[in-house]
């Protein structure tokens, strides 16, 4: 390394002062560098820097710019597989997890850095509640500013996260601080609720809250389709179900056709001829929030008996559980090697619908692997998600029309030192996608990237908007390894232009390191 590289870091050692700057010889490093939930996309970045203030951030932007390195941001979450690049530099927030709640205005004001479970833990004492995503060691900014808008249990009755954030604090590419609301920079903020990683590091977002049932109803409903499981294995016909895995399916999405908001599911298809999951939960309109126990779950009952009663139920976990450290607790992923890919779909036609579902068992059944982190898993959207104003967030065209979220995953736990385990499971991944691509939503003037490949596109009709909007505030698209809009051609000037190509070289070099993802 160069004297004027070592001067560099050394500069920003000393800016740095509440954080912590690490190079890859630095103890604590490789900590940071692995604190991800996907061990496969964890690259070696050239420094990685704790910030626990707006000056860091800002000190590292204008480090990482002088120095022609690619920006990525890591919060506490780390779900995505932009979080820790090859050669980038990485500004990590996971030290900026604080969370307030002001009850008297139904608000909380939460840190960069902090998890969906940092927020509920806040909010828990309150009787309040942030919708949000299914896994609480997922980061809140990642994951409503940039991947899903905030899709979880409560989205079919409260619609996504982004449509409770009222103000956010960013710095931005050219180190300033802005913090942004209806009222300051409005443009900025229809930017930021979905498609804020573009725009700049959050560093404090600001959230109305709403009220929830403190028990609500769910658990996994577990069934073996005819003549598997169990009841074929051990020949047991009490235990055999009537009804093959591809009606069991079948008639979840029927009901799901037409359900009450109230009622929320992740359906999972284990593999190698595993079971059918259906993971219930049925949470209360928020005015229906103080409804005693007993009539929430003999509301949910009646609700799901459409579901319940049908075929062979195997074991029934369905209950009445704590909102927050029961419903939210659920979903988890331990930190291993995984494959993903997902899609926003639209309305399947029944006879479509039909194929769909038995190439997806079918599939299912050729699975690399039968182990926990992997399936193939199907969310209903719909509910109060439908009544999104298209241009009301980046995002709503796409979640206001879009019916069903689907994700295919695989777990190979020993990631690179099985080779052929991995490449078998990239290759499973891509080819049950490929039976639900007809049906994805795609977002016209944004590439086929990472993000593309394993969370669906989102925005819609809303990304020539936002293109203008990312010239206006990141021109030579310094944040570019995130969910990527390109600034709008029309409006770059000669000199952004060559800034801009300098910048797109850097994305293909990291782009080159990301090739094993896609």
């Amino acid at each position: 390394m160069s004297a004027e590289k070592l001067m560099d870091y050394d500069k920003l050692i000393d800016v740095v002062q509440e954080g912590n700057v690490l190079l890859p010889d630095t103890p604590g490093f490789e900590n940071a560098r692995t604190a991800v939930w996907n061990l496969d996309a964890a690259g070696m970045p050239r420094i990685i820097v704790k910030c626990q203030t707006t000056t860091d951030i800002a000190a590292t932007i204008q480090f990482a710019k002088m120095n022609q390195i690619p920006i990525c941001v890591h919060t506490a979450g780390a779900h995505s597989s932009h979080a820790v690049v090859d050669n980038s530099c990485v500004i990590d927030l996971s030290l900026l997890r604080k969370v307030e709640v002001d009850p008297s205005t139904c608000t909380a004001t939460v840190q960069g850095g902090a998890t969906i479970g940092d927020v509920d833990g806040a909010c828990q004492p309150h009787g309040l509640a942030l919708p949000m995503g299914h896994v609480h060691h997922t980061g809140v900014a990642g994951m409503a500013l940039n991947a899903t808008s905030g899709v979880g249990y409560l989205c079919r009755t409260r619609s996504l996260t982004v449509t409770f954030l009222k103000s956010v604090t960013l710095v931005m590419s050219d180190s300033s601080v802005k913090t942004v609301n209806q009222d300051n920079h409005a443009d900025l903020f229809w930017a930021v609720k979905g498609a804020g990683s573009n725009f700049g590091v959050a560093i404090e977002m600001v959230f109305s809250l709403t009220k929830v049932s403190p028990k609500v109803f769910a658990g996994d409903i577990i069934k073996f389709g005819k003549d598997t499981g169990p009841g074929a294995v051990l020949c047991l016909k009490f235990l055999n179900s009537d009804k093959t895995r591809n009606d069991i399916i079948s008639n979840w999405f029927k009901f799901f056709d037409n359900a009450p908001s109230q009622c929320s599911s992740l359906l999972v298809i284990a593999p190698k001829g595993g079971p059918i999951v259906s993971r219930v939960c049925y949470t209360p309109t928020e005015s229906d929030a103080d409804l005693p126990e007993k009539d929430i779950s003999t509301r949910a009952r009646k609700a799901f008996e459409p579901i319940m009663s049908y075929g062979k139920t195997l074991i029934d976990q369905t209950k009445m559980m704590d909102y927050w450290s029961g419903l939210q607790k659920l979903g988890k992923f331990n930190p291993s090697y995984y494959y993903q890919k997902a899609a926003n779909l639209s309305d399947i036609p029944a006879a479509e619908l039909d194929i769909m579902i038995d190439k997806l068992c079918k599939f299912a059944d050729e699975c690399p692997v039968s182990n926990m982190g992997s399936g193939i898993i199907i969310m209903p959207l719909g509910g109060d998600l439908r009544n999104l104003e298209p241009t009301s967030i980046p995002t709503a065209q796409v979640f206001g029309k879009m019916k069903w979220w689907f994700i295919v995953i695989t777990e190979f736990p020993k990631g690179q030192a099985d080779v052929h385990l991995r490449n078998c499971c990239i290759k499973w991944v891509r080819d049950v996608y490929k039976v639900v691509e007809p049906f994805a939503s795609q977002d016209k003037g944004r590439a086929r990237d990472y993000w593309f490949e394993v969370l669906g596109d989102i925005y819609g009709d809303n990304m020539p908007r936002l293109r203008k909007l990312k010239q206006k505030y990141d021109p030579e698209n310094i944040f570019s390894l995130n969910r990527n809009i390109l600034p709008s051609p029309g409006d770059v000037s000669r000199n952004n232009k060559t800034k801009h190509g300098r910048q797109t070289s850097f994305r293909k070099s990291i782009t080159t390191s990301l090739k094993k993802m896609f």
